[in-house]
């Protein structure tokens, strides 16, 4: 504990130091194997004030709003935008969803499972608007060979060897401009592999400043991370 601030301890064989973490409401510590508890606490404690900053600057945004499951009424953040959730059961068992005036029509047949029909609709939102993204720059030659969905804790995308882009699901909960920020981030690993100037001058010709997208996954998003299994 830290001042007050309790922290969960990991071990792993794959450390080979002690290392922080902080993400919203929570502080990870992991540590090599045998790393003694008073050596732990001493590491911890000597970090005090920037677990105390961290917390603080997470505390200071409002977070996107994503229930543990849904039903009738439930809130929820769809791409950036409050909504609340409206079932009503369909007679022609087809499942259907409107979204309108920051309402979420919900039709399903009787018994439906309405959290995994949310989560489908949800994956099927992102990836229209993720293809329409890459769709949009087709023209500059930065066509990935795929595009799919993931669930990942540390990563809002990836570019694969291969072309394919990998974009994080939970980003449907995030702004479309900084959904397109991060498919936009992607596209243009097709081209440069790595963070080098020449990627960042590339990214900015297309997006312009992206400090404003890259401080709302820093911060916002890391609620969205931390909900990740």
């Amino acid at each position: 504990m830290i001042r007050g601030i309790p922290y969960t301890l990991r071990y792993s064989r794959r450390a080979k130091r002690l290392s922080l973490q902080v993400v919203p409401g929570e502080v990870r510590v992991t540590a090599p194997p045998g790393a003694s508890i008073s050596v732990i606490d001493k590491f911890v404690r000597s970090r005090t004030r920037w677990v105390t900053e961290k917390l603080a600057y997470f505390a200071s945004v409002v977070p996107p709003f994503i229930p543990s499951g849904f039903i009738h009424g439930s809130e929820v953040t769809v791409l950036g935008r409050k909504t609340i959730l409206q079932l009503s059961e369909n007679a022609s068992e087809v499942e259907r969803f409107i979204e309108r005036n920051g309402i979420l029509y919900a039709y399903l047949p009787r018994g439906s499972d309405l959290t995994l029909a949310v989560a489908k609709w949800l994956d099927e939102l992102l990836l229209s608007h993720v293809k329409g993204i890459a769709g949009k720059y087709s023209h500059l030659g930065l066509v990935p060979s795929g595009i799919r969905l993931r669930t990942a804790r540390t990563r809002w995308g990836s570019c694969s060897p291969q072309g394919k882009i990998m974009i994080n699901r939970m980003l449907v909960h995030a702004p479309m401009i900084v959904v397109e920020y991060v498919v936009v981030h992607e596209l243009v690993h097709l081209r440069h592999r790595n963070h080098s100037k020449k990627f960042w001058k590339t990214v900015k010709s297309i997006q312009g400043d992206v400090k404003p997208h890259k401080q709302w996954l820093r911060l916002q998003g890391a609620y969205l991370l931390n909900r990740t299994p």
